[in-house]
């Protein structure tokens, strides 16, 4: 997963890379830290650059409204519209973000949301495993052993390895569970958060080295609400839909992960 660090005022830098939007590598098994959220949006508008005067010299920022279609990790939903700002230079994603661009937006602490990835054009593949396993609102959960009560299982789990797992991450007993895996990275969830718009409990686990290596252990702070949707709500759901940039297999997608 791609790390983000804070300026003095809390805004994230950016990775350089030999391209600009696209997150920096990450040496499989290193621990990550949850952001305070993470959503795949479409960009409804772009202002021009800002120019500021700091310590470390002239900072170069892009505002830029977006509207968010499926939400990886915290209270986000989507048709909300959320203001991001991010660096803009030759290393940075605010150069190249136009209107109508699909994307990767973060926050680290609650406070500047920055887009970190833009995607191409018809293929949407965010990187890290906070992302991978995000699960879709239709996406289909079983359970296959009398051992695991109260826990579903999704994606490419095996039984066992899903036994396994539960044993590791110590959820609450006689919580509603649920135990997914994707590639190289395994998750459980337990608890709501943000009304039901996340998980209250994550841990994510890598295979790495033969084995499988816990990288994440998040709680939900106390719940708070996101910005509420009644207000601009109309424009918020309809905006994606009526510029022709809405996919069906993410506007009905919630954070549920």
């Amino acid at each position: 997963m791609r790390s983000w660090f804070l300026l003095l005022t809390g805004l994230p830098l950016l990775a350089a890379a030999a391209n600009p939007c696209a997150p920096a590598q990450r040496a499989p098994g290193t621990p990550i830290e949850a952001p305070h959220a993470l959503f795949e949006a479409y960009v409804v508008e772009v202002h021009a650059p800002q120019v500021s005067a700091a310590t470390f010299g002239v900072l170069r920022t892009r505002r830029a409204l977006v509207e968010v279609v499926r939400s990886y990790h915290g209270p986000y939903s989507p048709g909300q519209q959320v203001e991001t700002l991010t660096l803009d230079g030759a290393n940075t994603c605010g150069a190249i973000i136009e209107s109508g661009a699909h994307v990767l937006v973060a926050s680290e602490t609650g406070g500047p949301f920055e887009i970190i990835e833009r995607f191409t054009t018809g293929a949407a593949q965010p990187h890290g495993p906070i992302a991978a396993l995000g699960r879709a609102a239709d996406e289909q959960r079983h359970s296959r052993r009398p051992s695991l009560k109260n826990v579903s299982l999704r994606g490419e789990i095996e039984g066992g390895l899903a036994a396994q797992l539960y044993s590791r991450a110590r959820p609450a007993r006689r919580e509603q569970c649920e135990i997914s895996s994707v590639g190289s990275y395994a998750q459980v969830t337990w608890g709501k958060a943000f009304g039901g718009n996340d998980a209250r409990h994550k841990v994510i686990f890598e295979h790495t080295n033969g084995s499988w290596v816990e990288i994440l252990r998040y709680e939900a702070p106390t719940p708070t609400p996101a910005r509420g949707r009644n207000r601009r709500g109309s424009k918020r759901t309809l905006w994606a839909q009526e510029s022709g940039f809405r996919r069906p297999d993410v506007a009905s997608a919630n954070s549920t992960s």
